[in-house]
């Protein structure tokens, strides 16, 4: 009575799983397991377990134990294949579903290994994958042996053509004997006519043409061309500028206005030194007389006053101013 019950547990769980329900099943299992510890009803509890649960080890561990009592029962391979791949290890899967069709070609697993990627060609690509021939040959060469013989009996065939057929192919054709050459007879050459020899005739002798005289010519040389008359360039119209350099011997400030046009505004420190240019003139405002020196076209010039004392200098005709009093004309060189 208790085995019917059990087998009656593992067929409603093995239903249950098939809908879907993994959570019915596995309480159909846990009840058949307090019945009787089959394989079969232990490796479907281990699918659930790990499903439901989350207990993968313990899963793989019951099935690996129901295939070592039942090495050739597909379903153990198929619910530890499910189990690899609630584990995300899907090379463990593919290998233990692979190995369970070598010993059953059951459609389950043939279901899951279509899911988890491309499916192979055709056996017989000629024909459609539906075909009964196809579908035939695909379950039986799924185990190893049958696939080996297969791929040595195909090597066989075609070495068969290739060895009818290359023979055929290679054979040279037989060469055709040319044609003999006609040997013609020669046509016999004409007699040799004699002539009797006629003495030559007596030179006649004519008076020479008289020589005219060269006719004398007058050439006149080639006359020679006339050197051209190279013209001298333009002269360059230089523009003279004025420069200025301005070295600081102390903190100065200047306020220069060049041309009277542009204005510049600084503040220059010992050891500065600045170089300017200008078409007419430049006016300078000079912060302190004494902390600075001024070179105006190579010449230097100076000293304007006092240290802090403000100067107001025009160049090129020199005027300076101090303070807005005092108005001095240097003299020019």
């Amino acid at each position: 009575m208790q085995g019917s019950d059990k087998e009656g547990l593992l067929k409603k769980g093995l239903e249950a799983i098939a809908q879907g329900d993994t959570l019915s099943a596995l309480s159909y299992f846990e009840k058949a397991i307090n019945i009787e510890k089959s394989p079969a009803v232990c490796s479907c509890y281990a699918f659930c377990i790990a499903k439901e649960r989350g207990q993968v080890s313990n899963a793989i561990s019951l099935c690996e134990e129901a295939i070592q009592k039942e090495p050739g029962n597909s379903l153990h391979y198929l619910n530890l294949g499910r189990i690899y791949l609630i584990d995300n290890n899907r090379i463990e899967a593919i290998k233990t579903f692979r190995e369970g069709l070598n010993y059953e070609a059951n459609p389950l697993i043939v279901d899951e290994l279509n899911r988890l990627g491309p499916r192979k060609p055709p056996i017989l690509p000629f024909l459609k994958r539906s075909n009964p021939i196809n579908r035939y040959l695909g379950i039986v060469l799924r185990s190893k042996k049958c696939l080996r013989m297969f791929y040595i009996l195909l090597s066989l065939l075609l070495a068969v053509v290739a060895s009818l057929l290359l023979p055929r192919l290679f054979l040279e054709k037989p060469e055709t004997p040319s044609p003999p050459l006609e040997v013609r007879p020669e046509a016999p050459s004409p007699p040799i006519e004699v002539r009797p020899e006629v003495p030559p005739s007596p030179l006649e002798v004519r008076p020479e043409k008289s020589t005219l005289a060269p006719e004398v010519r007058h050439e006149t040389p080639p006359k020679k061309p006339e050197p051209k008359q190279q013209v001298a360039p333009p002269p360059e119209v230089k523009h003279d500028m004025h420069t200025l350099e301005l070295i600081a011997e102390d903190t100065t400030w200047i306020f220069i206005t060049t041309d009277d046009s542009e204005s510049k505004e600084m503040l220059l420190h010992q050891g500065d030194h600045i170089k300017l240019s200008a078409k007419n003139i430049f006016s300078l405002k000079i912060g302190n007389a004494a902390g600075i020196k001024l070179v105006f076209d190579g010449k230097e010039i100076g000293p304007f006053g006092e240290k802090d004392q403000v100067v107001t200098l025009t160049l090129p005709s020199p005027s300076i101013s101090t303070d807005g009093t005092l108005k001095k004309n240097s003299e020019t060189e």
